[in-house]
C-alpha cells in the first residue's frame, strides 16, 4: 500500500504533470498554494496506485478520464447549510436593522439544535413617536459602521431596486440557498421587504449541476433548524437514509454560474453583499491580492464582504474595514 509520506516529487515530472493538467482541465494551477496542489496530486496517486510522479504522468497520458477525476478531487466542495450558523444570524440582523420596522414579532430560528423553540425578534428599531417618519429623518448613531448599508438597503427597497448578493465559491449550493431561505423568511413577514438577487458561482461544473438540482443528503442538512427544514424542504425516505429537496421558490431566487472566480466574473453586476468563505486559504498570496481586487471592485461602497472564520485580510491599504472580528465581516469604506 502506498503511503502519502513515501511519495517523492521529482521536479521534472512535477512540472510536466502540472502542464498536462492545466492544458486538460483549464485550471490555472499557478493560482494555488503549492502544498495544496501537491496534496491533491498525492491523493490521486494513492487512489490509482502510482508510487512515483513518473508512473502517474504516464497514467494520465494513458487514461484520458483521469484529468476529470483530478478536477473532482481538486475542488473543495465541502459545505453544509448554515455552516457557522452564527454568521448567518449576524447577516439576518443586518437586514432586520436596515428596515423600517415597528414592534412586530418575526419568527426565525437559525440555531441547529432541533429542541430549541422558535425565538421571536421583537425589538423596535425606531422610537414610538417617530414610527411614521421616513428613515432619512431618523438620527443615526455615529458608532454604527453599517449606516451606509442600512440606508442603501432601505432606499433601494423604497425605489423597488434590487439588493445584489454574490456567493463565491458556492460549492454544491448550500450557502446561497441558506441566504435565500433567510431572506425569503423575512420577506414573507415584512411588508415592503426589498427585492433581492443572488448570484452563485463555482469553478466545478459538477457542483453547479448538483446545486441546480437542489437535492441533499443528511450530512449537508445537519445544521438546519427544524423551522427551516419544515418550511423549505421536502424530506424523503430513501434506502440509505433521507434526502432533502429544496423548494422550487427558493431555487428560483438564485442564478448559478460556472466560472473561475480568480480570473474574472461573468456578470456586470456590482454587489451589496459578497460571501466568499474558505477560498482565500487555498490560493497563493500573489493571486489572493489579485482576486481581492476583483472582489473589492465588485462591492458597492458600504457593502459587506463575509469571509470564512479562519480567513483574514492582511492588506492595510484596502478599502475594506473589519467590523466583526468573530464572523470575519468587512465593510467597504
Amino acid at each position: 500500500m502506498i503511503h502519502i509520506d513515501d511519495i517523492q516529487f521529482d521536479e521534472d515530472y512535477y512540472d510536466q504533470i502540472i502542464h498536462l493538467l492545466m492544458n486538460s482541465t483549464g485550471l490555472n494551477l499557478d493560482y494555488y498554494q503549492t502544498n495544496f496542489i501537491e496534496k491533491r496530486i498525492k491523493s490521486r496517486m494513492i487512489r490509482v496506485k502510482c508510487g512515483t510522479l513518473e508512473s502517474y504522468y504516464k497514467y494520465i497520458l494513458e487514461t484520458p478520464s483521469e484529468t476529470d477525476k483530478f478536477l473532482d478531487c481538486f475542488n473543495i466542495n465541502y459545505s453544509v447549510f448554515f455552516r457557522n450558523w452564527e454568521v448567518f444570524e449576524r447577516f439576518e440582523k443586518i437586514f432586520l436593522n436596515s428596515l423600517y420596522l415597528t414592534k412586530k414579532g418575526i419568527i426565525s430560528d437559525l440555531r441547529p439544535n432541533p429542541e430549541r423553540q422558535y425565538r421571536r425578534i421583537t425589538k423596535s428599531f425606531l422610537p414610538k413617536n417617530e414610527n411614521k417618519k421616513s428613515i432619512t429623518s431618523i438620527p443615526i448613531k455615529p458608532y454604527s459602521s453599517l449606516t451606509s448599508l442600512y440606508r442603501k438597503i432601505w432606499n433601494r427597497s423604497k425605489n423597488e431596486k434590487c439588493i445584489n448578493i454574490w456567493s463565491c465559491p458556492c460549492a454544491n449550493g448550500e450557502e446561497p440557498y441558506s441566504i435565500a431561505m433567510i431572506l425569503d423568511n423575512l420577506k414573507n413577514q415584512i411588508a415592503g421587504f426589498p427585492v433581492f438577487r443572488i448570484i452563485a458561482s463555482d469553478i466545478d461544473n459538477n457542483a453547479i449541476r448538483k446545486a441546480k438540482l437542489g437535492i441533499y443528503n443528511e450530512d449537508s442538512t445537519k445544521n438546519i433548524s427544524t423551522y427551516y427544514e419544515n418550511k423549505y424542504f421536502i424530506k424523503k425516505k430513501e434506502f440509505f437514509g433521507f434526502t432533502y429537496s429544496i423548494n422550487e421558490n427558493i431555487k428560483d431566487c438564485i442564478e448559478f454560474i460556472q466560472e473561475d472566480m480568480t480570473k474574472t466574473h461573468q456578470t456586470s453586476l456590482n454587489y451589496d453583499i459578497i460571501f466568499c468563505r474558505y477560498l482565500l486559504i487555498y490560493i497563493s498570496r500573489k493571486i489572493r491580492k489579485e482576486f481581492l481586487n476583483i472582489i473589492q471592485n465588485r462591492l458597492n461602497q458600504g457593502g459587506l464582504l463575509i469571509l470564512g472564520k479562519t480567513e483574514t485580510l492582511l492588506n492595510s491599504d484596502s478599502d475594506l474595514k473589519l467590523i466583526d472580528s468573530s464572523n470575519r465581516i468587512y465593510i467597504k469604506k
